[in-house]
């Protein structure tokens, strides 16, 4: 499995039509505020559940293991 995760930045205009700024291939994760945070761990809650890696199939693949 290969995968990347990047970083957009956005701006929104009086209109509220977005406008790319940049694109970063290694956005940072620091958090540096509660809504900084929450936003984060959405963003990788999000991600893992997109490529099926939950909890559940953690385990099962350590109970294989061993």
């Amino acid at each position: 499995m290969c995968f990347e995760l990047l970083g957009f930045d956005i701006i929104l205009d009086s209109k509220l039509k977005p406008m790319l700024l940049e694109v970063n291939s290694a956005p940072s994760f620091a958090t540096e505020s509660p809504l900084d945070y929450e936003i984060k761990r959405g963003l990788f809650v999000d991600m893992f559940g997109i490529l099926g890696l939950t909890l559940q199939r953690k385990k099962e693949k350590l109970q294989s293991v061993y």
